[in-house]
């Protein structure tokens, strides 16, 4: 009894200690074995990099070579102008004869766009697979100034922000596709003379609201407009400029503040419907609408 616990004791007793070498050999093989298979790893993962990269060089060099005449730009198109035809527009933008999609510089083609006189503003997109598209917005043109160019005298329209930007003799051939040069009721503005005039000169930032006011009369009542033929600036010693309004139909001018409104050029109107119906446009030097209240000035020699 006592023999065969003992021996079954030192059984497993001796068990454990017969085992105890067993776990170290059996470790360090089977560590040996896992570097082995992480060093086969690395290697499968090093070769597959190594592939893949060559593969994406080979990919890109294929691309370079096929992609590039696949995306030429084969379609231009041109939104916004009616002054300036397609091609004037496309000249301007400096775009080049062979282009691609990609590597066209459209903000360089903005940039040069910009220094069209005739263009306010510009942007330039790409139009996948082969095109670009050029939009544009024209200046307006809100009045008519005259200039020194090339030893004569010719008429230029200028916009809301004062750029004289067209000639008007030139830019006759587009007021057919043009609904801001068909109006026809362009004032003439004088009383001030452009240094060394060019396409794109623009007037000084003391005449903003003058031409701020008449723009937005061109917007709503071009007609009013049309029933003066010259706007004059005129400057006195103190304060800010004034104009002198010049009818079409009477020979009396009209002085006001710099800043017109159709209310005001709709009394001006009565008014000088009125004094005309009466036979007194004749006799006043002019008709001064600056304050609340209207002053006839009589020309000398004339009774009151």
């Amino acid at each position: 009894m006592s023999e065969f616990v003992f021996g079954d004791y030192q059984r497993i007793y001796d068990e454990p200690v017969q085992r105890r070498g067993r776990p170290s050999q059996d470790f360090a093989g089977r560590g040996a074995e896992k570097q082995r298979v992480e060093t086969g790893r690395r290697g499968e993962r090093g070769l597959g990099i190594l592939l893949a990269s060559l593969a994406l060089a080979l990919l890109l060099a294929a691309a370079f070579l096929v992609l590039p005449p696949t995306l030429r730009v084969k379609r231009l198109e041109v939104r916004g102008n009616t002054m300036m035809s397609a091609d004037e527009v496309r000249q301007a933008s400096l775009m080049h004869e062979t282009e691609y999609l990609f590597s066209a510089n459209t903000a360089a083609m903005e940039r040069a766009l910009l220094q069209c006189p005739e263009v306010s503003s510009a942007r330039v997109e790409r139009v996948f697979p082969d095109a670009l598209r050029i939009s544009i917005v024209e200046r307006a043109p809100v009045a008519l100034v005259l200039v020194e160019s090339e030893g004569r005298t010719e008429p230029v329209y200028l916009d809301s922000r004062g750029v004289a930007f067209a000639f008007a003799s030139k830019a006759a051939s587009s007021a057919a596709r043009s609904p801001a040069l068909q109006s026809g009721e362009l004032p003439l503005l004088t009383g001030f003379k452009f240094q060394d005039f060019r396409l794109g000169t623009a007037l000084p930032r003391e005449y903003a609201p003058i031409l701020a006011s008449l723009a937005s009369i061109e917007a709503s009542s071009p007609a009013l407009l049309g029933a003066f033929s010259e706007i004059k600036v005129v400057k006195p010693p103190y304060g800010e400029p004034e104009l002198l309004l010049y009818p079409l139909h009477y020979r009396v001018p009209v002085r006001t503040g710099p800043a017109l409104n159709e209310a005001t050029l709709r009394s001006i109107i009565l008014v000088l419907d009125v004094l005309g119906s009466r036979g007194l446009s004749n006799t006043l030097a002019e008709i001064d609408f600056r304050t609340g209240t209207v002053v006839y000035r009589i020309k000398e020699g004339q009774s009151g």
